[in-house]
């Protein structure tokens, strides 16, 4: 198959010949080859090198896992999506894990936070507040756990990016995987400020 117009891209030979050349094997080579009808597929090939009466041949499997990474492209799309979905939002998202540690959260969180997600997923609240508010973020995420369901809280709070307060209506929500197993808390918080000042 070397020689045979089949490879899409000419970067995937070479490095099947690379690893043949250096090992005499290559192992699950993900590659994208084209078909007769001009159609594109996605193989993971294995190959390697044999002699027969002393001349070297190769053999080669290749399996086809274009549903795969089909299934795996859609899946990206989607939480591309999702994700700009979120980052719109005017509201602050967060999930953070059953111990507190943050998973996720969206631009207008990363805000507040003064930090980009990168720097605030694995950390927990006692990393950027005082023990008073960490332990207050903490007893309203208990709260909604022991509750099963939405725990509605007001907080008001001071942004690291600027400085500014707002008073925020904060809802935290568990959320369960199939099995019914705690996989976190969801928190969505609304600034409510100019609804306080007019109330």
């Amino acid at each position: 198959s070397i020689e045979l117009n089949i490879w899409e891209n000419s970067e995937d030979r070479q490095r099947l010949i690379a690893g043949l050349r250096k090992d005499g094997v290559t192992q699950n080579l993900e590659a994208v080859f084209r078909t007769k009808s001009g159609g594109i597929r996605y193989g993971l090939m294995s190959a390697s090198v044999i002699n027969l009466s002393g001349v070297p041949h190769i053999i080669s499997i290749t399996r086809d896992i274009t549903d795969r990474k089909r299934t795996e492209e859609a899946l990206l799309r989607s939480e591309a999506h999702l994700h700009t979905l979120v980052n719109t939002l005017p509201d602050l998202v967060w999930l953070k894990d059953p111990q507190g540690v943050y998973l996720s959260c969206n631009s207008r969180f990363e805000s507040f936070f003064g930090a980009p997600e990168a720097e605030v997923v694995g950390k927990t609240d006692y990393d950027f507040f005082d023990r008073r508010l960490a332990d207050f973020f903490r007893a309203n995420d208990a709260a909604a756990v022991m509750a099963g369901g939405p725990h509605i809280n007001e907080e008001e709070v001071t942004y690291a990016s600027d400085g500014h307060r707002e008073i925020l209506e904060t809802i935290k929500t568990p959320m369960f995987d199939a099995d019914g197993h705690l996989i976190g808390v969801l928190g969505i918080a609304r600034d409510i400020t100019e609804h306080k000042r007019a109330e």
